[in-house]
């Protein structure tokens, strides 16, 4: 992934100098420790400024409505300190002037406000762009006097440099680099040519920016004149291809946006798959065993046996040995009725342990098999909100503890066109109990794998006709396969009925269903 350098910021404020200059401070937001948004409005618009100092992707950028979903953005109950503390300075406030100091990553909002007394001071919010070290300061200009930072560093975390409100602002310490518009071609080329050796010589000229550049140049004197062309921002060419779009601002959204997505997605998809696994491994341990009544009949049948052959026991025998040659062991104690009845109470007892065990085991396998169906749901799942609806199920039957706060709206199904016929995607639980139970109707066709974890497909059927041509028919069961762990495989059997012929067994599981008079297709 690349970092947003020096001459990624420079070029920002280039281009979006004009909409930042006298923007007015609508509303601040801070969804995170580390993600600030400045919601501005100038030149008759209104635009988001997006703010990340995450170590992973610290970025600054406009971000769309599109990303900002994308990225998973939700305000917190109660806002930060930092957020208050924005809130009372620069709402409301215009930004007077914006400034990069020299060669390095970080972008200055100057603010006019009135202070408590209603004197007129100069607030200054530094963003800083520098890896682990990003932070976001609001500090007053002419004092230097620190109000307030996102990230506060004591002198126990830094030798180097304390950020925390009451201290004075100072710069990071200075990079000892060189400028390559200051630099003659005699000197470059006294320079190891490779990505790391420049970036590390020059300021402003990142690797894969270096490579770019490196690529599209003839020689190496058109390298090092397509080096300080980029660097003085006459020509953005390299730029562009660097965050990989036509134009700079949606390019920067759009690049760290799909990267803070996969990142964000596939940590909580992975979260959900270990809860998962962690029980499905209990429950398998539980299957290992499964339980016998071989004990409890073998009680009952020494009672039987006493009492087929009891005219043949002595009181005082020890053991009676059956004309079958079956040994039984007898209480001496005991009158040959009275141990014919010990071995029916310990049968009873027996039977009713092997029982509850048995209940034990027939439940550890019907959750086997729903929690195996959730898994595949999670592994299949391709954005947030199908997640969350997975998550809202597994809080549902407690196999999450701490509720989500989020409202659950109802769930948006994929939807398929083919030959005129309207089908349903069903991915997880939730979805395919709504699909059954809101958008099928009687004679509807419902498909899903056999014996097998898949998504539920529904095929509306139209009035005037009894079943769909066979072509539909396999387009709707591929849908099936391309959704299930099947579908890399040569073959995969697709059962269908009519959803008539699906009913919810009463306290099962989300989206469980029973069916008859089924049909099967091989895919």
């Amino acid at each position: 992934m690349h970092s947003f350098d020096s001459l990624s910021l420079k070029n920002f404020l280039k281009i979006n100098y004009d909409f930042l200059k006298n923007a007015s401070v609508q509303k601040v937001q801070q969804p995170s420790r580390k993600e600030i948004i400045l919601n501005l409005r100038s030149c008759g618009e209104s635009r988001k400024l997006y703010i990340n100092i995450n170590p992973k992707y610290p970025h600054i950028c406009f971000i769309s409505q599109k990303t900002f979903s994308m990225r998973a953005l939700e305000n917190p109950k109660s806002p930060p300190m930092f957020c208050m503390q924005l809130r009372k300075y620069i709402e409301g406030a215009r930004i007077k002037e914006i400034t990069i100091p020299d060669y390095e990553r970080i972008l200055e909002l100057h603010f006019e406000v009135y202070d408590e007394t209603g004197q007129l001071v100069n607030l200054c919010l530094a963003v800083e762009i520098m890896g682990r070290h990003s932070n976001v300061i609001l500090y007053d200009f002419r004092s230097k006097n620190i109000l307030g930072s996102a990230h506060n560093i004591s002198p126990e975390k830094s030798s180097v440099r304390e950020v925390y409100g009451g201290i004075p602002y100072i710069y990071p310490p200075e990079q000892i680099k060189t400028d390559i518009l200051k630099t003659s071609y005699g000197a470059f080329c006294a320079v190891n040519k490779d990505e790391k050796s420049l970036s590390e010589h020059y300021y402003m000229l990142c690797e894969p920016l270096i490579k770019i550049i490196k690529n599209n140049s003839r020689d190496d004197e058109n390298f090092f004149e397509n080096l300080q062309k980029t660097v003085a921002l006459q020509d953005t060419k390299a730029l562009l291809e660097l965050w990989q779009g036509s134009d700079f601002n949606t390019a920067l959204d759009e690049y760290f946006a799909n990267a803070m997505f996969k990142d964000i997605f596939s940590n909580k998809q992975m979260q959900l798959q270990r809860l998962l696994k962690a029980e499905i491994k209990k429950l398998e341990n539980i299957l290992k065993n499964e339980p016998n009544e071989g004990k409890a009949l073998a009680y009952k049948q020494r009672g039987d046996l006493i009492f087929q052959y009891i005219y043949l026991i002595n009181k005082n025998d020890e053991i009676f040995i059956t004309p079958d040659n079956v040994q039984i062991a007898l209480d001496t104690t005991l009158t040959p009725s009275q141990n014919a009845q010990h071995y029916y109470k310990l049968y009873t007892k027996a039977k009713g342990a092997y029982d509850y065990q048995k209940q034990k085991y027939n439940e550890a396998k019907e959750k086997k098999t729903y929690l195996d169906e959730v898994l595949f749901s999670i592994e299949n799942s391709k954005t947030h909100s199908e997640l969350d609806e997975i998550t809202s199920e597994l809080e549902m039957y407690g196999l999450i503890k701490e509720k989500s706060a989020k409202k659950q709206e109802k769930p948006t199904l994929a939807s398929f066109n083919f030959m005129g016929y309207e089908i349903f995607l069903g991915k997880n639980n939730k979805q395919n109990d709504y699909l059954i139970s809101k958008i099928a109707q009687a004679e509807d066709i419902w498909f899903h794998a056999y014996n097998c974890p898949s998504s539920h497909v529904l095929l509306k059927v139209r009035n005037d006709e009894k079943e769909p041509k066979p072509e539909v028919l396999e387009y709707a069961a591929r849908l099936v396969k391309e959704n299930s762990p099947m579908k890399n495989s040569t073959k995969a059997s697709i059962i269908y009925t009519k959803r008539k012929n699906l009913k919810k067994p009463p306290g099962g599981v989300l989206g469980y269903v029973i069916y008859k008079n089924e049909k099967e297709i091989v895919i």
